[in-house]
């Protein structure tokens, strides 16, 4: 390996302080960014370590000053649009104060969750951005904070950790989608999730637990009764999930709205439609979360609940940060951020009479 002329290993510290003529103690603090040196001394150091090409070892450094400048992220699924989004704003917004990220992914699997964090914490992180896969298997999580890494919640509520949150206001969200269907005079509307709720919908991400019960709270506001037949779980199948939508399309009492819980399962759900041969709207009225890009691109263009992905992300890392830097101690602070309804063209009223595909 060269190095700006020179051959052999990477420039050390020590290369670096005879180059400027300083002792080493001297060089370490100017590249270390810690402790005390003269203006003179430090133009010294960094002429020498520019000309040298130099490369600071970061585990020294975080041994010698106690911090990596490093943030751990663990969230559920990179390949998610959701996630995908938010890890770039986690990024863009820790690099430009000065901070590296680790990912870490867990398929919404507590196991791997636990893992990861195990992992991060041997990596030393000065702190951690997570969207637990659980409200309740949170241990983990309290032990990281008792060994004195601070973590904030992305999107995923847990009251119990008392950890500053960043979240969208699913509930009112979901309630503002149903309440588009009633007002254009739907009744038989479906939430659909690929979510797994065999433990029981109470053990559910928060997100999806919301939107549910803003959908039914906006039913009921609309004196519609709740069927349960209506709420489908594909539990993280996508074939599940398809087979239970097109069960539920060739019923004798189909619905005629749906409501996609995200953008993947829109996907889904259009595919079932498409094969039975179903019209959008005029034979089933579509709004998902999750404003992809795609869906401007279909044919109609559909309706989406638009969330504030960049600057929730953003926001979470500044919460870390600023936890990190000596900001505000204290209690966990939760912030919600809106959602917005985009209407487009795949809602309309009711059909005279809804065919059933067979």
């Amino acid at each position: 390996m060269k190095n700006n002329g020179r051959s052999g290993p990477q420039a050390t510290v020590a290369d670096v302080a005879r180059a400027a003529g300083v002792s080493r103690a001297t060089a370490a603090r100017v590249l270390g960014g810690y402790g005390y040196a003269g203006g003179e001394a430090r133009e010294l150091v960094l002429d020498a370590a520019k000309r040298l090409a130099y490369q600071p070892n970061q585990l020294a450094k975080s041994m010698a000053t106690g911090r990596s400048k490093t943030i751990g992220v663990v969230v559920a699924d990179i390949e998610n649009l959701y996630f995908a989004r938010a890890i770039r704003a986690i990024t863009d917004t820790a690099n430009a104060k000065g901070f590296d990220v680790v990912l870490a992914n867990t398929d919404e699997d507590i196991e791997r969750e636990r893992a990861a964090v195990r992992v991060l914490l041997a990596k030393r992180v000065d702190g951690l951005i997570v969207s637990p896969a659980s409200s309740f298997k949170v241990d983990h999580l309290v032990s990281a904070r008792d060994m004195g890494c601070p973590f904030v919640l992305l999107d995923r509520r847990v009251p119990v950790l008392n950890a500053d949150t960043v979240a969208i206001d699913n509930f009112s969200a979901a309630h503002e989608a149903v309440s588009s269907f009633t007002a254009h005079g739907h009744q038989r509307i479906a939430l659909l999730s690929n979510s797994r709720a065999d433990e029981g919908q109470q053990y559910l991400t928060s997100p999806v637990r919301e939107r549910v019960d803003g959908y039914r709270a906006a039913l009921r506001d609309a004196g519609i009764r709740i069927d349960p037949k209506l709420t489908v779980f594909g539990g993280g199948d996508t074939d599940n999930l398809a087979a239970q939508i097109r069960k539920l399309c060739q019923s004798a009492n189909r619905p005629t709205a749906f409501l996609a819980v995200t953008s993947a399962v829109a996907l889904v759900l259009l595919g079932v439609l498409r094969e039975l041969d179903l019209s959008i709207p005029g034979q089933a009225s579509i709004i998902c979360f999750e404003n992809a890009d795609w869906t401007v691109a279909v044919t109609p263009p559909l309706t989406v609940v638009s969330q504030p992905i960049k600057e929730l992300a953003s926001a979470v890392t500044e919460s870390l940060i600023g936890r990190l830097e000596g900001g505000p101690s204290g209690p966990g602070r939760e912030t919600l951020l809106p959602a917005i309804l985009i209407n487009r063209g795949s809602v309309s009223g009711v059909p005279v009479k809804a065919s059933v595909a067979q």
